[in-house]
């Protein structure tokens, strides 16, 4: 039987240390890196960036192969420190000095000192350790295909999906950053309200934000041009909405640049003439939706009417929908 010597079983201890320790630090810098910062880096075409977002794109191949890389040091540590303490202090007791010496020395330097030193500076050792990682995970890649396989074979065998992926920052995990950035003093009590009202916006619906029907203004399609004048002097709106018999027939917006024309032109044209087709919307339509439309549409104002009965019911205006952001605007007044 071949004896190595106690030196050369030293040195090749030692390389195993290093690579569990790699492996371990590794693991803990992937994981804890910041995947926004990430992106960022990415866009900014940083050196190395784009390869450690390569590698934590593919979380199952990177975890696979170092957990198959640990593992394999970490069997090598064991039997080489059997080896040696064996030798030195016989099979019995060698074995049980061995397994206590080995498992306090692997997870002091081989797990613990490595995985905090990598959580706590992730960056910077997620971009250190990249391309030996890559290559480990191309020699490595026989042996992780098989094992995940095997393991999303169990995942989908208990109803569970191998490929879902959780988002990047979470809607609570926002609300949160936007407290602590309130707290830190990022920004004011204004900024964090701003920014909360986000979060809800999408649950609005438009009948939560319109002026109803009994607080509107508007303006007979029958009405001569020094009552207009009265009412948007004393209103101080920049649009009206026009109706036709009964406030609830709206059939058109008159907007002040085509008002003070009429001004200008009263005895030779009509208020048809100027009056802009009005833009329906439903009451329960979500503002979110709204917005996109206006943007689309490139329009600010649109008369809410109720689906079945055909008669409007209020009025909404893109000032109304940023209120739900920004808080309130004030209109900017004719007089």
């Amino acid at each position: 039987m071949i004896s190595i010597p106690i030196s050369t079983l030293l040195i090749i201890l030692v390389i195993c240390f290093l690579f569990s320790a790699f492996f371990a630090a590794s693991e803990a810098a992937l994981i804890a890196l910041n995947k926004i910062r990430l992106r960022h880096l990415v866009e900014q075409k940083k050196r190395g960036a784009l390869c450690v977002h390569r590698l934590i794109s593919r979380m199952d191949k990177l975890i696979a192969t170092i957990l198959v890389g640990n593992s394999l040091v970490n069997t090598g540590i064991a039997a080489i420190g059997t080896i040696i303490f064996t030798r030195f202090c016989g099979e019995g007791r060698g074995l049980i000095v061995a397994t206590v010496v080995v498992t306090i020395t692997l997870v002091i330097f081989g797990e613990l000192t490595p995985k905090i030193l990598a959580t706590n500076h992730p960056e910077g050792v997620s971009f250190f350790v990249r391309y030996i990682i890559s290559f480990c995970i191309k020699i490595l890649s026989p042996i992780t295909f098989c094992l995940t396989a095997i393991g999303n074979g169990l995942i989908r065998l208990f109803g569970g999906n191998p490929h879902y992926r959780s988002p990047i920052v979470t809607e609570e995990e926002m609300k949160m950053m936007i407290t602590i950035g309130k707290e830190e003093g990022f920004y004011g009590d204004n900024e964090k309200k701003m920014l909360e009202r986000i979060f809800h916006f999408d649950e609005i619906e438009v009948r939560d934000v319109m002026t109803p029907l009994d607080q509107m203004t508007a303006v007979s399609v029958d009405e001569n041009v020094d009552e207009i004048e009265r009412i948007l002097l004393e209103e101080g709106h920049n649009r009206i909405p026009i109706f036709k018999d009964q406030i609830t027939n709206i059939v058109g917006i008159l907007y002040v640049r085509d008002i003070l024309y009429l001004f200008k032109n009263n005895s030779l044209i009509h208020l048809q003439d100027l009056m802009s087709v009005p833009f329906f919307v439903e009451p329960r339509q979500k503002v979110a939706e709204l917005l996109k439309e206006f943007q689309r549409k490139k329009n600010q104002i649109a008369i809410v009417r109720d689906p079945k009965t055909l008669k409007a019911v209020g009025l909404v205006t893109l000032e109304d929908l940023l209120e739900e952001i920004v808080g309130e605007i004030e209109e900017v007044s004719v007089k």
